[in-house]
């Protein structure tokens, strides 16, 4: 009986047609470039919840509270700042903010030049919890980010912030195709 060749599996579609991110014309390392992405976005993400969790928030309440006490440092910081900050909708950062005021981890102020502004500050308990957490943060984060030199870091930064900007804009069209897809189905 002759021996059964094992089926060759046709080659999978390629996920992008930049050649910047081709290799010998496969996707293989861009995909696995976006697996890594995806793989280290979910690791921070269970830090972020583990720092969370220390001081007895939820993950996005915690970022919240210490996108506030960072971005009071640069002036008065509102809602929409919030927002904007996270790349998340002002209506989240408002509902998360009243679960923070209610806790006394945050207060909400108007603003005094205009009454119909509110300024988000963290009050002293917040504040207090987030210098609690600070010595076990510091360790996570270097041992998180301990393979990079300051270069690395520097060209880190870089990149995902320009990444951050064409998801935006990746995201637009991505919203805009779902829209021209239903229009075609109805």
């Amino acid at each position: 009986m002759p021996k059964r060749r094992a089926p060759v599996p046709s080659p999978a579609p390629l996920t992008t047609s930049r050649s910047a991110l081709l290799e010998d014309g496969s996707d293989a390392a861009f995909r696995r470039l976006v697996n890594g992405l995806l793989a280290l976005s979910q690791r921070h993400q269970a830090l972020r919840d583990g720092h969370a969790a220390r001081i007895g928030l939820a993950g996005p309440a915690y970022s919240i509270l210490i996108s506030v006490l960072h971005l009071g440092t640069q002036g008065a910081v509102s809602v929409s700042d919030v927002a904007a900050h996270m790349k998340v909708s002002a209506a989240f950062i408002t509902a998360e903010t009243n679960k923070l005021e209610a806790a006394g981890l945050l207060e909400k102020r108007r603003d005094p030049q205009d009454g119909r502004r509110l300024q988000l500050v963290v009050t002293a308990a917040g504040s207090a919890r987030l210098a609690a957490l600070a010595p076990t943060q510091r360790v996570i984060n270097d041992i998180e980010f301990g393979p990079l030199s300051r270069a690395e870091f520097r060209t880190l930064l870089r990149l995902v912030e320009n990444l951050n900007g064409a998801a935006d804009r990746a995201l637009e069209l991505q919203r805009a195709l779902a829209t021209e897809d239903q229009r075609g189905a109805a």
